[in-house]
C-alpha cells in the first residue's frame, strides 16, 4: 500500500506524519490518537509526496516531520504543505541537540519544531492544539483579508492609505481611473502629491482634528496625470496598528466630477437664465414707459374734462405695471417683489398724476415686508392704485388737506389691506356695487382676483377694507 497506514477519523483532525521509525511512528500514533487526532503515517519523502498530491487528497490539520528521512530532504515535504491550500502547518520533530536545527527550520517556514526526547510523544497534543488554533486563527484572518481586499479592489471609490510620515504605502486599482496613475507611481510618495495645493489644508484640517475616526468629509481637487483636475468627496480614518509609531491614515476618495460638472453647468444656466430675465423685465418695463409717453402726449391734446381725466387714470396704470418690472429687474429675488419700496413709488406716481397742489396731501404706509410674485404684485398694484386715486381725486375737493394711510399685514390665511383718508367721505347712500365707474368695477374686480372683496365704511373721511386670502 505504498507504505502507508490509514486510521479513519475525521478530516477535521487529520494528521500526517512522516517517520521512518516504526516504532517512533505507533508510540506517536497511539498518543496522538488517544488526544482526539486521526495519524496517518508515511516512512519517507516519497510516501509523504504521495499522500500530499493523492487524488481526493484530504485536508490535513498539520504535518510532524522527522528531520532525518531515508530518501531525501524533509524540506522537500514542508514546500509541498506550504503550497498546498489551505496551507498545511508542519512541525519538526528531531532528534538534533544543536540550534542550527531550529534556525533551517524557521527558514524554511515551518510552524514549529519538537525535540526527540524521552516520551516526547506526549509533548506534541498540546503542541498540535495550539497549532490548531493558530491555524483557525490564520484562516479567520485570511477569510477577513480576503474579504476587504475584494471589497477595496471592486468598490468605485479609491482607497489610500499613507504611514505616520504621510507617504503612501497602498492604493486600489480605481487609482488609474480616477487619477491616471498607476498605484506604484504614488507608492512611496507624499499624500498630498495627488490633492491640489489650494485645497491641502482642507485635509490638513481634518488630520490635525479629534484622534477618533471621523464621518466627515470635504469636497476636495484631486490631480490627474494629464494636468486636469477629479473633484472628490475625501474622508479620513486612522488606523492604529502595532507595527508603527505613528496611526496609518486610510483615505476614501469618492469621484464627484461629473456632479459637479453638472452643478456647475446648472449654475452657469440658471445665471444665464437670470440675465435673460432682467433683460425681459427691463425691456417689459421699457415698452410700458413708451406706452406711459405716448398716451401722455395724447392726453395733452386733450381738453380739460371726462375724456383726459380717463387718459390720465390709464397713465397711471400703466405707471403701476411698469413699477412691477422695474422693481424685479432690480431685486437679487427675480422671482418677487418688495411690497414696500414698491407701493412708496406707486404713492410717488398717484401724487404726481394727480391736479393737487405739493404738500396738500400726506401718504402714510404701515406695511410688513411682504414680498409678491408677479402674479400677486401687478393686480395688487393696480388695486391700491385705484383705492388711492379714488381718494386723492374726490376725499380732498377745493385745495383740502389731509392724509391717506395705508395699512397691509398678515393675518390668519389672509393679507388685510386698509386705505383710509380723512377727506369729506362716501356720497349719502353709496352703495360699491351699484357704482358704474370703471374705477370702482376695476378694483372691485382686482379684489375678487386676489381672494377678497372690498369693504367702504364712512369713519371721518373713507375707509376701505379688503381681507386677500390669494396674497
Amino acid at each position: 500500500m505504498n507504505g502507508l497506514h490509514t486510521v479513519a477519523q475525521p478530516a477535521s483532525r487529520q494528521l500526517l506524519l512522516v517517520e521512518d521509525d516504526s516504532a517512533t511512528a505507533e508510540l506517536v500514533r497511539r498518543t496522538l490518537e488517544r488526544a482526539g487526532f486521526a495519524v496517518e503515517i508515511a516512512p519517507s519523502v516519497r510516501a509523504g509526496m504521495e499522500a500530499l498530491n493523492a487524488n481526493g487528497s484530504k485536508d490535513y490539520l498539520a504535518m510532524l516531520l522527522d528531520y532525518k528521512l531515508p530518501d531525501g530532504e524533509p524540506w522537500e515535504l514542508a514546500n509541498a504543505a506550504k503550497a498546498r491550500v489551505p496551507e498545511i502547518p508542519v512541525i519538526v520533530v528531531t532528534g538534533e541537540s544543536n540550534e542550527s536545527v531550529a534556525i533551517e527550520a524557521v527558514r524554511w517556514g515551518v510552524t514549529d519544531y519538537v525535540k526527540k526526547t524521552s516520551g516526547f510523544w506526549d509533548e506534541l497534543p498540546p503542541v498540535l492544539e495550539r497549532v490548531a488554533t493558530l491555524t483557525r486563527i490564520k484562516g479567520h484572518l485570511n477569510e477577513s483579508n480576503a474579504l476587504m481586499r475584494t471589497i477595496v479592489e471592486h468598490t468605485s471609490d479609491l482607497v489610500a492609505v499613507s504611514n505616520g510620515n504621510g507617504n503612501l504605502v497602498y492604493l486600489s486599482p480605481v487609482c488609474f481611473a480616477l487619477l491616471g496613475r498607476e498605484p506604484k507611481e504614488l507608492i512611496g510618495q507624499p499624500w498630498a502629491d495627488f490633492v491640489a495645493p489650494e485645497d491641502r489644508d482642507a485635509v490638513l484640517s481634518m488630520l490635525d482634528g479629534p484622534g477618533e475616526n471621523s464621518t466627515k468629509a470635504v469636497t476636495v481637487r484631486c490631480c490627474r496625470k494629464d494636468g486636469s483636475f477629479a473633484w472628490v468627496e475625501l474622508r479620513v480614518a486612522r488606523l492604529e496598528t502595532s507595527t508603527w509609531a505613528q496611526p496609518m491614515i486610510v483615505l476614501t476618495l469618492h469621484d464627484v466630477t461629473a456632479h459637479r460638472e453638472h452643478e456647475q453647468q446648472t449654475q452657469s444656466t440658471l445665471r444665464e437664465k437670470e440675465v435673460l430675465l432682467r433683460e425681459v423685465y427691463h425691456r417689459v418695463k421699457n415698452n410700458l414707459q413708451v406706452i406711459q409717453s405716448l398716451l401722455k402726449m395724447r392726453a395733452r391734446t386733450l381738453p380739460e374734462g371726462e375724456m383726459r381725466d380717463l387718459m390720465t387714470d390709464t397713465i397711471q396704470r400703466v405707471h403701476a405695471m411698469a413699477l412691477v418690472h422695474e422693481r424685479l429687474y432690480q431685486m437679487d429675488d427675480l422671482a418677487h417683489v418688495s411690497l414696500s419700496s414698491y407701493l412708496l413709488d406707486l404713492f410717488d406716481g398717484a401724487l404726481s398724476s394727480s391736479s393737487l397742489q405739493p404738500g396738500q396731501i400726506h401718504i402714510g404706509l404701515d406695511a410688513e415686508e411682504i414680498l409678491l410674485d408677479l402674479d400677486g404684485a401687478i393686480p395688487f398694484g393696480l388695486l391700491l392704485n385705484e383705492l388711492l386715486s379714488n381718494s386723492l381725486k374726490h376725499g380732498f375737493p377745493g385745495g383740502r388737506t389731509g392724509t391717506v394711510d395705508v395699512s397691509i399685514h398678515r393675518i390668519s390665511g389672509a393679507v388685510q389691506m386698509v386705505v383710509k383718508d380723512d377727506g369729506i367721505g362716501l356720497p349719502e347712500h353709496f352703495n360699491a356695487a351699484a357704482c358704474t365707474s370703471m374705477g370702482m368695477k376695476l378694483a372691485g374686480s382686482l379684489a375678487h382676483q386676489l381672494g377678497g372683496s372690498l369693504v367702504f365704511s364712512a369713519d371721518n373721511g373713507c375707509r376701505v377694507e379688503a381681507n386677500l386670502t390669494r396674497l
